[in-house]
């Protein structure tokens, strides 16, 4: 057993299809078959049971399932391993982001670092940090930068602190909040939970107007034309000096602060690629 069969039983796994499997890896049906009847004789057990729909997992896959999972990570590790000792940093980079994180601070961090390593295999999913962290919990990433926090049993450093802002176009600066629409923008439970206490802190209640938007962007952009109102994180006002920002604070004055972090299993942090991406994420302001 190899590599390439760990990745053959993840896929069929993910999958329960040999054709669906075969097109993901950029082969073919009978090489999978074949490769799948080889690795049975050697476990001496069958993995997968077939029918008319598909492949069904069979109880001797679904309990080595985990077990794969840490011997393809222990076995890259030994790849990245021997060849960062022959001098060069290689390997798979595995990263989780979430999206404000990714839209604003990940594209010039990660150019420079793709321009400095660039035989590192880099992967990179964004996405609502709940979602990240299931995916981190589950091994699928080598780490992940998340807003908020978590309760993680690894490795966690904080990255930065921002404060939090009311936001609103100069036209309507005069104009109480509980005038105005509020936008609403599609966020984590956590922080979305915050924003509705300070409001409830502050008597503030919603316009019968308001609007839903899915992204900062788009409720930036209905900001500044004017419209209503929002409350936003720091990282996506620098340089917006065309709009009022009042940092907030809660009734008992702690600042509303919204924290970034990124989480990750210590073994990861020992391979040199994972090592050299974290201290360069530390050094970003």
């Amino acid at each position: 057993m190899d590599e390439r069969d760990i990745q053959i039983f993840q896929t069929l796994m993910e999958t329960k299809n040999v054709t669906k499997t075969a097109q993901t890896l950029y082969t073919t049906q009978s090489a999978i078959t074949k490769r799948l009847h080889k690795l049975e004789e050697e476990l001496g057990a069958p993995l997968f049971l077939r029918s008319v729909k598909g492949l069904i997992p069979a109880p001797s896959a679904d309990a080595i399932a985990g077990e794969m999972e840490q011997l393809q990570a222990s076995l890259q590790r030994v790849k990245n391993l021997s060849q960062y000792a022959q001098g060069r940093i290689a390997g798979h980079l595995k990263l989780g982001v979430s999206v404000n994180y990714a839209r604003y601070t990940l594209p010039d961090l990660l150019k420079q670092y793709m321009t400095d390593y660039p035989e590192v295999q880099i992967s990179v999913t964004t996405g609502q940090s709940l979602d990240l962290f299931t995916r981190l919990q589950e091994g699928k990433l080598s780490l992940a930068v998340l807003r908020g926090h978590f309760p993680w049993s690894g490795q966690s450093r904080l990255l930065s602190k921002e404060k939090v802002y009311a936001v609103t176009s100069k036209e309507n600066e005069k104009i109480p909040f509980s005038q105005l629409p509020y936008i609403h923008r599609q966020s984590d439970k956590p922080f979305m939970a915050r924003i509705q206490r300070w409001k409830l802190e502050q008597h503030i209640t919603d316009s019968p107007s308001s609007i839903q938007v899915n992204d900062i962007a788009t409720c930036l952009a209905i900001i500044t034309s004017g419209i209503g109102w929002s409350v936003l994180p720091e990282i996506c006002l620098k340089g917006r000096d065309d709009l009022v920002k009042k940092a907030l604070t809660f009734r008992d004055g702690t600042p509303f602060t919204r924290s970034t972090f990124v989480f990750y299993q210590e073994e990861y942090a020992q391979l040199p690629q994972v090592k050299i991406f974290l201290e360069r994420l530390e050094r970003e302001p």
